[in-house]
């Protein structure tokens, strides 16, 4: 099922931007700023069938989820030699087992036993000296060698050396761990990222050692729940409660976001803050802030948790101290940039915390929704309320999100409607809707060549 409008496979490349430009896009004159910038993505409605269409989740499972490097997890999460975390990745349709070796190296395997195909773990992590399938008792070691069977002699003809775990490529980039199912990955991970994450390079994320987590399966195609996360059109309407006041409106009094920006996979989106307010002043607990509580008054829970958390935090980290892509706009009043990592990583950052949300698809219709928010560790009380306010504040923004999700999820299903109407500052949903056809039509005609 094919669901391009006029056939054309678009070509898209990150443009240059200008620093110093006298109009962020946040109040630029023209209504089309980031679509007249990226003119390949067109202008018309797109398809809600790749919203909702099981063939079409095959078709994505296929070109996308087996052939692009996977975001997994941190390293942080298994410090130590035999230390493990396992994945389930339905749209690889795969369980995974990523340990760290006696020498210290990260490697991923299939978690799967090369004797009669049990799983071989069954906890989500851990720590082990050896790994021992449960249904007949064979044993591999942290290099996923095969490393006993009981009555071994028995067995006509078996090396050892040929029946070791099935491995899956596994690269690290600043920390993060991805995986590839592909046999010959297309391209390096550098190679995939760095074009637009390059200068993102450098920021502390190793330092942010503080993490909360939020889980949830949620019955909504993973791309209407990302599209959800990565437009600040509906912040007015969704988050009027909560963070809409946090962030900078527009001249037009629009919640606009400064720029953004797409490249062959990925997208950027810069956003602007309100400094008066917790959630929206970047300089929160570092050494750029002025010292004054941000006059909140109808928060004044969250203006003492801004007082009494300064100086909490076991190291301090300006905005000059990161990387040239953070608040690449330099505007004053920026608060955060929202990077999407192709295909379902979300990676949000600031000069004093970041999150990192995966949706990773179960069905064409449903998603586990994995939330984390990482912060730098606290040494003070103020700063541990500081953090736990935040930590609630941002667990309601989530169930704000996902409150929508299943709503619009069965919307779509009824057909009452087949395409999706778009505005400018929505070029992050048609980018997506984009790369993921280009994907695809290209996965196809390579496999009609052969």
């Amino acid at each position: 099922m094919r669901t391009n409008l006029d056939g054309h496979v678009p070509t898209i490349s990150a443009r240059p931007h200008d620093l110093n430009m006298k109009d962020d896009a946040m109040n630029a004159d023209s209504a089309h700023v980031l679509t007249g910038r990226y003119p390949e993505l067109g202008s018309e409605p797109i398809p809600i069938e790749p919203y909702i269409s099981p063939q079409y989740f095959e078709l994505e499972k296929k070109y996308l989820f087996k052939k692009v490097w996977i975001h997994v997890g941190r390293v942080e999460e298994i410090p130590s030699a035999g230390d493990y975390f396992v994945k389930q990745l339905d749209a690889c349709d795969a369980s995974v087992l990523v340990v760290r070796n006696r020498d210290g190296a990260i490697h991923a395997f299939h978690n799967v036993c090369s004797h009669r195909m049990n799983k071989m773990v069954y906890t989500e992590r851990g720590s082990t000296k050896k790994f021992f399938c449960k249904f007949h008792g064979w044993a591999y070691d942290l290099d996923g060698r095969l490393v006993g069977v009981p009555d071994e002699k028995c067995f006509t003809g078996l090396k050892r050396e040929e029946h070791g775990l099935s491995p899956v490529n596994l690269d690290i980039w600043q920390g993060f761990i991805f995986l590839n199912f592909d046999r010959t990955p297309r391209q390096s991970l550098s190679d995939f990222l760095r074009p637009m994450y390059g200068e993102l390079e450098g920021y502390p994320f190793e330092k942010m050692t503080s993490c909360y987590s939020w889980s949830a399966v949620v019955n909504c195609n993973w791309k209407l729940a990302l599209d959800a996360f990565q437009e600040t059109y509906h912040v007015s309407y969704v988050h009027g409660r909560s963070i809409a006041s946090a962030l900078l409106k527009s001249d037009a009094g629009g919640l606009r976001p400064l720029d953004g920006l797409c490249g062959e996979y990925h997208r950027r989106l810069s956003i602007a803050g309100n400094p008066k307010s917790v959630y929206g002043n970047p300089n929160a607990l570092t050494s750029a802030s002025n010292g004054e509580a941000p006059g909140s008054a109808n928060r004044p829970i969250g203006e003492a948790a801004l007082r009494f958390g300064r100086g909490g935090t076991r190291f301090d980290i300006s905005q000059e101290d990161l990387p040239k892509a953070i608040n690449w706009t330099r505007h004053p009043n920026w608060a955060f940039d929202i990077n999407v990592l192709f295909p379902d990583f979300y990676l949000s950052t600031r000069p004093n915390y970041y999150q990192a949300y995966n949706f990773r698809p179960l069905a064409h219709d449903k998603f586990w929704f994995d939330a984390r928010v990482y912060y730098p560790e606290m040494t003070t009380a103020g700063g541990r309320f500081y953090q736990e306010y935040m930590k609630v504040s941002l667990r309601d923004v989530l169930l704000e999100d996902l409150s929508t999700l299943e709503h619009n999820q069965a919307a779509c299903a009824t057909r009452a409607k087949t395409h999706m109407v778009l505005q400018d500052f929505e070029i992050m949903v048609r980018h997506q809707f984009a790369v993921i056809e280009r994907m695809i039509n290209e996965g196809q005609a390579e496999e009609s060549r052969h």
